[in-house]
């Protein structure tokens, strides 16, 4: 059922299409990887997250936070950035590149409690970007 929500939302977006920033009465694309929406700076597009958390918060967890990067259409970036850092406190952890998306790499948990938050860099459009993260 929720897929089909999902479906139909981004249809009547497709139609009506999109300028500007989401607002209540246009809250933007649906993210296809339904993760969480974060608007880029300078109407770039979005970023999505899609958070998963580890099951286990001492035991190793593989691509616990992926990030996507779409246009202002909700359309895949392309090209997508292929490499990025997310900086947590003082830890500075290399991100992956998978299919249309930075992950986290495989290992410990790097959100044992859940809550992902940090700084992520990458480079868009030629250009070094730092994303500040706060999904809870």
């Amino acid at each position: 059922m929720r897929g089909l929500v999902l479906v139909m939302a981004w249809c009547v977006f497709a139609v009506s299409g999109c300028g500007g920033s989401p607002s209540t009465s246009n809250p933007g694309p649906a993210p296809p990887h339904e993760g969480r929406l974060v608007l880029l700076a300078g109407g770039r597009g979005y970023l999505e997250i899609v958070h998963k958390p580890a099951a286990k918060p001492k035991g190793p967890t593989s691509g616990e936070a992926s990030f996507y990067f779409l246009t202002p259409d909700g359309l895949p970036r392309t090209p997508a950035p292929t490499g990025g850092t997310l900086v947590l406190g003082k830890k500075s952890v290399p991100l992956v590149s998978a299919g249309e998306a930075l992950t986290t790499p495989d290992g410990p948990s790097l959100f044992p409690k859940g809550e992902l938050d940090g700084l992520l860099n990458v480079e868009l459009e030629g250009k070094p970007v730092s994303i500040p993260l706060g999904v809870r």
